[in-house]
Protein backbone atom coordinates (compact mmCIF):
# COMPACT_ATOMS: atom_id res chain seq x y z
CA UNK A 1 0.00 0.00 0.00
CA UNK A 2 1.26 3.48 -0.85
CA UNK A 3 -1.15 6.28 -0.13
CA UNK A 4 -1.63 9.26 -2.45
CA UNK A 5 -2.36 12.92 -1.75
CA UNK A 6 -5.84 12.78 -3.37
CA UNK A 7 -6.67 9.76 -1.23
CA UNK A 8 -5.36 11.52 1.88
CA UNK A 9 -7.64 14.46 1.09
CA UNK A 10 -10.56 12.04 0.74
CA UNK A 11 -9.74 10.48 4.13
CA UNK A 12 -9.50 13.95 5.68
CA UNK A 13 -12.85 14.96 4.18
CA UNK A 14 -14.40 11.91 5.82
CA UNK A 15 -12.98 13.12 9.14
CA UNK A 16 -14.00 16.76 8.45
CA UNK A 17 -10.46 18.09 8.81
CA UNK A 18 -9.85 21.68 7.69
CA UNK A 19 -6.04 21.45 7.70
CA UNK A 20 -4.27 18.33 6.38
CA UNK A 21 -0.63 18.29 7.50
CA UNK A 22 1.40 15.67 5.63
CA UNK A 23 5.10 15.18 6.30
CA UNK A 24 8.09 13.98 4.29
CA UNK A 25 10.02 11.60 6.55
CA UNK A 26 12.77 9.05 6.68
CA UNK A 27 11.54 5.58 7.64
CA UNK A 28 12.97 2.10 7.11
CA UNK A 29 15.93 3.40 5.10
CA UNK A 30 13.69 5.39 2.75
CA UNK A 31 12.67 9.04 2.43
CA UNK A 32 8.90 8.86 2.06
CA UNK A 33 6.91 11.41 0.01
CA UNK A 34 9.80 13.77 -0.73
CA UNK A 35 8.41 14.20 -4.26
CA UNK A 36 5.30 15.94 -2.91
CA UNK A 37 7.14 18.82 -1.23
CA UNK A 38 7.20 22.08 -3.21
CA UNK A 39 9.29 25.21 -2.58
CA UNK A 40 7.60 28.45 -1.60
CA UNK A 41 6.29 27.60 1.86
CA UNK A 42 2.61 27.77 0.90
CA UNK A 43 -0.28 25.31 0.70
CA UNK A 44 -0.16 22.47 -1.79
CA UNK A 45 -2.00 22.98 -5.12
CA UNK A 46 -4.43 20.16 -4.22
CA UNK A 47 -5.85 22.38 -1.46
CA UNK A 48 -9.54 23.24 -1.62
CA UNK A 49 -11.44 26.26 -0.25
CA UNK A 50 -12.62 24.23 2.75
CA UNK A 51 -9.61 21.91 3.13
CA UNK A 52 -5.98 23.06 3.07
CA UNK A 53 -3.20 20.58 2.33
CA UNK A 54 0.26 21.37 3.70
CA UNK A 55 3.37 19.30 2.92
CA UNK A 56 6.03 19.65 5.59
CA UNK A 57 8.79 17.52 7.00
CA UNK A 58 9.30 15.29 10.01
CA UNK A 59 12.94 15.33 11.07
CA UNK A 60 13.44 12.08 13.00
CA UNK A 61 16.57 11.78 15.16
CA UNK A 62 16.17 8.92 17.65
CA UNK A 63 17.87 10.63 20.60
CA UNK A 64 16.57 14.21 20.94
CA UNK A 65 13.11 13.37 19.57
CA UNK A 66 11.26 13.76 16.28
CA UNK A 67 10.17 17.24 15.19
CA UNK A 68 7.81 18.76 12.62
CA UNK A 69 8.61 21.55 10.16
CA UNK A 70 5.87 23.22 8.10
CA UNK A 71 6.17 26.17 5.77
CA UNK A 72 9.89 26.20 4.98
CA UNK A 73 10.29 28.12 1.76
CA UNK A 74 13.51 27.00 0.10
CA UNK A 75 14.39 23.34 0.63
CA UNK A 76 13.90 20.32 2.86
CA UNK A 77 16.29 20.07 5.80
CA UNK A 78 19.08 17.53 5.26
CA UNK A 79 20.31 15.17 6.56
CA UNK A 80 16.83 13.88 7.34
CA UNK A 81 17.99 12.51 10.68
CA UNK A 82 21.07 11.98 12.79
CA UNK A 83 22.08 9.72 15.65
CA UNK A 84 21.35 6.41 13.92
CA UNK A 85 23.76 3.75 15.14
CA UNK A 86 25.94 2.08 12.55
CA UNK A 87 25.51 4.87 9.98
CA UNK A 88 27.69 7.76 8.83
CA UNK A 89 25.47 10.16 10.84
CA UNK A 90 25.63 8.38 14.19
CA UNK A 91 26.75 11.49 16.08
CA UNK A 92 24.42 13.70 18.14
CA UNK A 93 25.68 16.64 16.10
CA UNK A 94 24.00 18.60 14.60
CA UNK A 95 21.52 19.03 17.42
CA UNK A 96 17.78 19.49 17.07
CA UNK A 97 18.42 23.13 17.99
CA UNK A 98 20.60 23.54 14.90
CA UNK A 99 18.07 21.95 12.57
CA UNK A 100 15.03 23.73 14.03
CA UNK A 101 16.81 27.06 13.65
CA UNK A 102 17.59 26.26 10.02
CA UNK A 103 13.92 25.51 9.35
CA UNK A 104 12.75 28.66 11.16
CA UNK A 105 15.20 30.70 9.08
CA UNK A 106 13.15 29.54 6.08
CA UNK A 107 9.91 30.70 7.75
CA UNK A 108 8.82 27.33 9.11
CA UNK A 109 6.65 26.65 12.13
CA UNK A 110 8.36 23.89 14.11
CA UNK A 111 7.85 21.70 17.15
CA UNK A 112 8.33 18.31 18.78
CA UNK A 113 6.03 15.44 17.77
CA UNK A 114 4.87 12.36 19.73
CA UNK A 115 6.39 13.47 23.02
CA UNK A 116 5.30 10.25 24.80
CA UNK A 117 5.23 12.08 28.12
CA UNK A 118 3.64 9.86 30.77
CA UNK A 119 3.83 10.52 34.49
CA UNK A 120 6.98 12.52 35.11
CA UNK A 121 9.46 11.79 32.28
CA UNK A 122 12.28 13.19 34.40
CA UNK A 123 11.96 10.08 36.56
CA UNK A 124 12.52 7.88 33.48
CA UNK A 125 14.21 8.39 30.12
CA UNK A 126 12.77 11.88 29.37
CA UNK A 127 10.14 10.46 27.02
CA UNK A 128 10.18 10.96 23.27
CA UNK A 129 10.79 14.72 23.17
CA UNK A 130 14.04 14.80 25.12
CA UNK A 131 15.29 18.05 23.57
CA UNK A 132 12.05 19.97 24.17
CA UNK A 133 13.09 21.71 27.41
CA UNK A 134 16.25 23.01 25.71
CA UNK A 135 14.54 24.21 22.55
CA UNK A 136 11.67 25.82 24.42
CA UNK A 137 14.17 28.03 26.27
CA UNK A 138 16.13 28.84 23.11
CA UNK A 139 12.93 29.77 21.20
CA UNK A 140 13.81 27.04 18.70
CA UNK A 141 10.52 25.13 19.16
CA UNK A 142 7.05 26.61 18.71
CA UNK A 143 5.14 23.58 19.96
CA UNK A 144 5.11 20.12 21.51
CA UNK A 145 2.70 17.39 20.46
CA UNK A 146 0.39 14.97 22.23
CA UNK A 147 0.07 12.14 19.67
CA UNK A 148 -2.18 10.14 21.98
CA UNK A 149 -3.85 10.82 25.34
CA UNK A 150 -1.18 11.03 28.05
CA UNK A 151 -0.64 12.50 31.50
CA UNK A 152 2.99 13.66 31.35
CA UNK A 153 2.27 17.25 32.33
CA UNK A 154 5.45 18.17 34.30
CA UNK A 155 7.74 19.23 31.39
CA UNK A 156 4.97 21.20 29.69
CA UNK A 157 3.95 22.88 32.94
CA UNK A 158 7.59 23.67 33.77
CA UNK A 159 7.98 25.49 30.45
CA UNK A 160 4.75 27.44 30.90
CA UNK A 161 5.67 28.31 34.51
CA UNK A 162 8.90 29.84 33.25
CA UNK A 163 6.82 32.16 31.08
CA UNK A 164 7.75 30.38 27.83
CA UNK A 165 4.82 30.39 25.43
CA UNK A 166 5.21 27.07 23.69
CA UNK A 167 1.97 25.65 22.28
CA UNK A 168 0.65 22.17 23.02
CA UNK A 169 -0.72 20.55 19.86
CA UNK A 170 -2.33 17.25 18.91
CA UNK A 171 -1.36 14.94 16.06
CA UNK A 172 -1.96 11.21 15.84
CA UNK A 173 1.16 10.28 13.85
CA UNK A 174 -0.92 8.46 11.27
CA UNK A 175 1.27 6.70 8.70
CA UNK A 176 -1.49 5.92 6.25
CA UNK A 177 0.73 3.85 3.95
CA UNK A 178 1.04 1.19 6.68
CA UNK A 179 -1.44 -1.61 7.28
CA UNK A 180 -2.07 -0.62 10.91
CA UNK A 181 -1.94 3.01 12.01
CA UNK A 182 -4.07 5.52 13.95
CA UNK A 183 -6.98 6.98 12.04
CA UNK A 184 -6.35 10.29 10.33
CA UNK A 185 -7.67 13.02 12.62
CA UNK A 186 -7.88 10.88 15.77
CA UNK A 187 -5.76 13.34 17.81
CA UNK A 188 -6.47 16.91 16.76
CA UNK A 189 -5.36 20.51 17.13
CA UNK A 190 -8.24 22.99 17.06
CA UNK A 191 -6.97 26.48 16.24
CA UNK A 192 -8.67 29.87 16.41
CA UNK A 193 -7.54 31.70 13.26
CA UNK A 194 -7.47 35.47 12.63
CA UNK A 195 -10.99 36.50 11.69
CA UNK A 196 -12.03 32.86 11.60
CA UNK A 197 -10.67 32.51 8.07
CA UNK A 198 -9.29 29.17 6.87
CA UNK A 199 -5.79 29.79 5.51
CA UNK A 200 -2.51 28.00 6.03
CA UNK A 201 -0.79 31.15 7.31
CA UNK A 202 -3.66 32.01 9.65
CA UNK A 203 -3.82 28.48 11.06
CA UNK A 204 -0.12 28.33 11.84
CA UNK A 205 -0.20 31.88 13.24
CA UNK A 206 -2.98 30.85 15.64
CA UNK A 207 -0.98 27.75 16.56
CA UNK A 208 2.18 29.75 17.34
CA UNK A 209 0.13 32.19 19.44
CA UNK A 210 -1.32 29.34 21.52
CA UNK A 211 -4.88 29.99 20.37
CA UNK A 212 -5.52 26.27 20.27
CA UNK A 213 -6.57 23.17 22.14
CA UNK A 214 -5.78 19.46 21.85
CA UNK A 215 -8.41 16.74 21.67
CA UNK A 216 -8.91 13.04 21.02
CA UNK A 217 -12.66 13.72 20.82
CA UNK A 218 -14.19 16.21 23.30
CA UNK A 219 -14.84 19.81 22.26
CA UNK A 220 -14.01 22.73 24.53
CA UNK A 221 -14.83 26.40 24.86
CA UNK A 222 -12.85 28.14 27.60
CA UNK A 223 -12.47 31.78 28.60
CA UNK A 224 -10.93 33.61 31.53
CA UNK A 225 -12.16 37.17 31.97
CA UNK A 226 -13.43 36.85 28.41
CA UNK A 227 -10.02 35.82 27.02
CA UNK A 228 -9.66 32.55 25.12
CA UNK A 229 -6.51 30.36 25.19
CA UNK A 230 -3.47 32.27 24.03
CA UNK A 231 -4.93 35.52 25.32
CA UNK A 232 -3.68 37.83 28.08
CA UNK A 233 -5.40 39.19 31.17
CA UNK A 234 -3.75 42.15 32.92
CA UNK A 235 -4.55 42.95 36.55
CA UNK A 236 -3.22 45.89 38.53
CA UNK A 237 -3.36 43.86 41.76
CA UNK A 238 -4.36 40.48 43.14
CA UNK A 239 -8.02 39.70 42.70
CA UNK A 240 -10.74 37.44 41.31
CA UNK A 241 -10.82 35.80 37.89
CA UNK A 242 -14.01 34.65 36.20
CA UNK A 243 -14.03 31.33 34.33
CA UNK A 244 -16.48 30.30 31.63
CA UNK A 245 -16.30 26.88 30.00
CA UNK A 246 -18.41 24.56 27.90
CA UNK A 247 -17.45 20.95 27.17
CA UNK A 248 -19.29 18.42 25.05
CA UNK A 249 -18.42 14.96 23.79
CA UNK A 250 -19.74 11.92 21.91
CA UNK A 251 -18.38 9.70 24.69
CA UNK A 252 -18.97 9.98 28.46
CA UNK A 253 -16.41 12.01 30.40
CA UNK A 254 -15.28 11.74 34.01
CA UNK A 255 -14.07 15.17 35.06
CA UNK A 256 -12.91 18.60 34.04
CA UNK A 257 -10.06 20.33 35.87
CA UNK A 258 -8.91 23.92 35.95
CA UNK A 259 -5.13 24.12 36.43
CA UNK A 260 -3.40 27.24 37.75
CA UNK A 261 0.41 27.31 37.55
CA UNK A 262 0.54 23.52 37.49
CA UNK A 263 -1.89 22.94 40.37
CA UNK A 264 -5.49 21.74 40.04
CA UNK A 265 -7.63 24.47 41.60
CA UNK A 266 -11.10 23.37 40.48
CA UNK A 267 -12.57 19.94 39.65
CA UNK A 268 -15.98 19.46 38.05
CA UNK A 269 -17.58 16.01 37.75
CA UNK A 270 -19.81 15.15 34.80
CA UNK A 271 -23.33 13.98 35.63
CA UNK A 272 -26.25 12.35 33.81
CA UNK A 273 -25.04 10.95 30.49
CA UNK A 274 -21.70 12.72 31.24
CA UNK A 275 -21.40 14.13 27.72
CA UNK A 276 -21.80 17.83 28.39
CA UNK A 277 -20.85 20.38 31.03
CA UNK A 278 -21.09 24.14 31.44
CA UNK A 279 -19.05 26.03 34.03
CA UNK A 280 -19.24 29.56 35.36
CA UNK A 281 -16.92 30.05 38.31
CA UNK A 282 -14.43 32.38 39.98
CA UNK A 283 -11.19 32.01 41.87
CA UNK A 284 -8.66 34.25 43.56
CA UNK A 285 -5.14 34.86 42.30
CA UNK A 286 -2.35 36.57 44.22
CA UNK A 287 0.26 36.79 41.47
CA UNK A 288 1.03 36.24 37.81
CA UNK A 289 0.57 32.87 36.16
CA UNK A 290 -1.22 30.78 33.60
CA UNK A 291 -4.47 28.84 33.61
CA UNK A 292 -5.83 26.08 31.40
CA UNK A 293 -8.62 23.52 31.29
CA UNK A 294 -8.25 19.77 30.85
CA UNK A 295 -10.87 16.99 30.62
CA UNK A 296 -10.71 13.23 30.35
CA UNK A 297 -12.83 10.10 30.18
CA UNK A 298 -12.57 6.45 31.17
CA UNK A 299 -10.58 4.11 28.87
CA UNK A 300 -13.46 1.62 29.14
CA UNK A 301 -15.80 4.21 27.60
CA UNK A 302 -13.64 5.35 24.69
CA UNK A 303 -15.58 3.76 21.80
CA UNK A 304 -15.83 4.91 18.96
CA UNK A 305 -12.69 7.02 19.47
CA UNK A 306 -9.44 5.70 18.01
CA UNK A 307 -7.58 6.67 21.18
CA UNK A 308 -6.79 5.15 24.55
CA UNK A 309 -9.33 7.43 26.23
CA UNK A 310 -11.10 10.72 25.67
CA UNK A 311 -8.90 13.68 26.51
CA UNK A 312 -8.88 17.36 25.67
CA UNK A 313 -7.05 20.35 27.06
CA UNK A 314 -6.51 23.97 26.20
CA UNK A 315 -3.40 26.05 25.98
CA UNK A 316 -3.09 28.68 28.71
CA UNK A 317 -4.65 32.03 29.22
CA UNK A 318 -1.80 34.18 30.58
CA UNK A 319 -2.40 36.31 33.68
CA UNK A 320 -0.12 39.21 34.63
CA UNK A 321 -0.60 40.80 38.04
CA UNK A 322 1.03 44.16 38.92
CA UNK A 323 3.43 43.90 36.00
CA UNK A 324 5.19 40.81 37.36
CA UNK A 325 6.46 38.19 34.87
CA UNK A 326 5.41 34.54 35.11
CA UNK A 327 8.24 32.80 36.93
CA UNK A 328 8.74 29.82 39.26
CA UNK A 329 11.80 28.70 41.19
CA UNK A 330 10.55 25.10 41.19
CA UNK A 331 9.88 25.10 37.46
CA UNK A 332 13.29 26.57 36.68
CA UNK A 333 14.97 23.94 38.86
CA UNK A 334 12.98 21.19 37.13
CA UNK A 335 14.13 22.39 33.70
CA UNK A 336 17.77 22.54 34.80
CA UNK A 337 17.62 19.02 36.21
CA UNK A 338 16.08 17.87 32.92
CA UNK A 339 18.96 19.37 30.93
CA UNK A 340 21.50 17.86 33.33
CA UNK A 341 19.99 14.43 32.73
CA UNK A 342 19.86 15.02 28.98
CA UNK A 343 23.57 15.85 28.93
CA UNK A 344 24.38 12.81 31.07
CA UNK A 345 22.52 10.61 28.58
CA UNK A 346 24.25 12.33 25.64
CA UNK A 347 27.64 11.79 27.24
CA UNK A 348 27.05 8.04 27.08
CA UNK A 349 26.26 8.14 23.35
CA UNK A 350 28.92 6.17 21.45
CA UNK A 351 28.69 7.95 18.10
CA UNK A 352 30.24 11.36 18.79
CA UNK A 353 32.94 12.09 16.20
CA UNK A 354 34.87 14.77 18.06
CA UNK A 355 35.10 16.86 21.21
CA UNK A 356 34.30 19.87 19.05
CA UNK A 357 30.88 18.40 18.29
CA UNK A 358 30.22 17.81 21.98
CA UNK A 359 31.34 21.32 22.88
CA UNK A 360 28.94 22.81 20.32
CA UNK A 361 25.91 20.86 21.56
CA UNK A 362 26.73 21.20 25.25
CA UNK A 363 27.10 24.97 24.79
CA UNK A 364 23.48 25.03 23.63
CA UNK A 365 22.48 23.02 26.71
CA UNK A 366 24.32 25.54 28.90
CA UNK A 367 22.68 28.47 27.13
CA UNK A 368 19.29 26.97 27.95
CA UNK A 369 20.32 26.30 31.56
CA UNK A 370 21.35 29.94 31.96
CA UNK A 371 17.95 31.12 30.74
CA UNK A 372 16.24 28.96 33.36
CA UNK A 373 18.70 30.11 36.05
CA UNK A 374 17.87 33.75 35.29
CA UNK A 375 14.15 33.07 35.34
CA UNK A 376 14.45 31.18 38.61
CA UNK A 377 16.37 34.10 40.10
CA UNK A 378 13.67 36.50 38.88
CA UNK A 379 11.05 34.37 40.64
CA UNK A 380 12.99 34.51 43.87
CA UNK A 381 13.76 38.23 43.79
Amino acid sequence: LHNTLPNLMMMSAAEDQDIVNEQVANKDNRILDYQFWLPGGGPHPLSQPDRVLVIGQEYRPPFYGHVFMFGHRDHLISPYAMGYEGTGIESLYPSNTDMLRKAKAQGATVGYVHSFYNGDPLEGNLGGAKGFIVDAALAAADAVEWSLPQDGWPPLYAVWSNGLRVTAVGGEDSISSLHATPLVGSMRTYVSTPGGALTMDGWFQGLREGRAYVSSGPLIEFRVEGEAPGGDVTMSEAGTLSIDARIWSITPLLRAEVVWNGQVVRTYDFEGDRKELSVQDQFEVSGSGWIHLRVEGDPEERWPLDARYAQAFTNPVWIQVAGQPIRSVEAADYAIRWIDKLQSMAEEWPGWRSQREKDHVYAQFEEAREIYRRRGAEAGS
